[in-house]
């Protein structure tokens, strides 16, 4: 692969198979260096690191032949769009690659549908341990190439030699399904737009295997895909840069948090009027005014991790007007598995919102999430002046 074009013009899908779609952009001018990539399909070392326990009584060779079998129409695909693909990232992102070469690791069975560093994608499917997800079909696959290839792209801004070190910084960049997940998201979609077309990438993202996936769309969707569009004159660093730490964005795209305390409790603590069971453990009453005003609520259970405090009064659930805590519980449950629902709440006299979704995160392997300091993004805070956005 070729790892530096001078200033040239290209149809950026002009080798696309679907390139008699409708895309937003047809003309890039590619100036930047890009990495050489090399597509490794005999990584018979990092299979077997991945699963010793499976592969005591099951042949390598035999997987590792399967993935040769298999990856020709991903190997064809990035032979005909590679170069396309990481030209465009950078021209959407706005950071230009700082690795001279990296590989990218075909498997057969990975723990989840992808990674970015390593880049691996497993041809065969996702393997938990408990049960195997069958892999997508290959235009999911050219989406998920396109996806951990976007998170690769905006960890070039962490390196010590990235020109746009300070973006780094900014909250959007914490590592979460909700920020950095969605930011990529958001790269990799509008680069699929040139790449494989409008339709066939809003198909991918519609199906199944991609809400099932990808649980912080609902905030891509709401604040995301609708707000940000990136171009070359508008980039995704450019959004970010200009994005205010302190935003309705900021705000709503925080990870929930477990409480510390969790970790180390075993006896569950009776919460008054709220039964022992029950997913979200809180209770409403109406105030003065007739609105639902949460009254109670249990700090190990759900809403409270997602944010929802007591005294909040609650004024819409995805738009909805609530009028008691039937409906609360029938709105959000309605939601909940399609991304979650968001509640607009009022709080101290400021109105907010608050999005109570599963949380399928483990907290506590990250120190961030641990840390009582850093729950407001106050480490970022400290580290800025005063004339860079509040």
């Amino acid at each position: 692969m070729k790892r530096y074009i001078p200033t040239i013009l290209l149809l950026a899908f002009c080798f696309s198979t679907v390139s008699a779609q409708d895309t937003f952009y047809s003309l890039f001018s590619y100036s930047n260096e890009i990495p050489k990539v090399t597509i490794n399909d005999q990584a018979f070392d990092l299979q077997q690191s991945l699963f010793p326990k499976m592969y005591t009584n099951r042949s390598l060779s035999a997987d590792v032949r399967w993935v040769q079998e298999n990856d020709s129409l991903l190997k064809s695909f990035w032979d005909m769009q590679g170069d396309t693909i990481l030209h465009v990232l950078t021209e959407l992102s706005g950071i230009e690659w700082s690795e001279k070469e990296f590989d990218m690791y075909f498997l057969r069975y990975y723990s989840t549908i992808g990674s970015a560093n390593p880049l691996i994608l497993p041809l065969g499917g996702a393997n938990n341990g408990t049960y195997i997800e069958a892999a997508p079909d290959i235009q999911k696959q050219k989406l998920l190439l396109i996806f951990q290839l976007a998170k690769r792209m905006l960890s070039q801004a962490n390196r010590p030699d990235g020109e746009r070190l300070s973006i780094s910084y900014h909250p959007l960049m914490k590592r979460s399904p909700f920020r950095f997940d969605n930011l990529a998201m958001l790269l990799a979609l509008t680069t699929s737009y040139s790449i494989l077309g409008v339709d066939t990438t809003y198909d991918v993202t519609q199906s199944k295997f991609w809400k099932n996936n990808f649980r912080g769309r609902k905030i891509f969707q709401e604040y995301f895909e609708r707000d940000w569009v990136l171009t070359p004159e508008q980039t995704l660093s450019d959004y970010i840069a200009s994005e205010p730490t302190r935003s309705k964005l900021v705000r709503v795209t925080r990870t929930p948090r477990v409480k510390k305390t969790d970790i180390y409790s075993k006896n569950r603590t009776f919460v008054e009027d709220l039964p022992l069971k029950g997913k979200f453990g809180f209770a409403v009453k109406l105030n003065d005014a007739a609105h639902p005003t949460v009254t109670t609520i249990d700090e190990y259970r759900l809403a409270y991790a997602c944010g929802l405090r007591t005294d909040d009064i609650i004024r819409r659930i995805d738009g909805r007007i609530v009028r008691n805590h039937k409906q609360i519980v029938e709105y959000i449950l309605d939601k909940f598995n399609d991304g979650g629902s968001i509640l607009e709440v009022k709080r101290m006299g400021q109105s907010m919102e608050i999005i109570i979704q599963p949380l399928e995160i483990d907290y506590f392997q990250d120190e961030y999430y641990l840390d009582e300091y850093n729950q407001d993004d106050t480490v970022y805070f400290d580290t800025i002046t005063d004339d860079t956005g509040n």
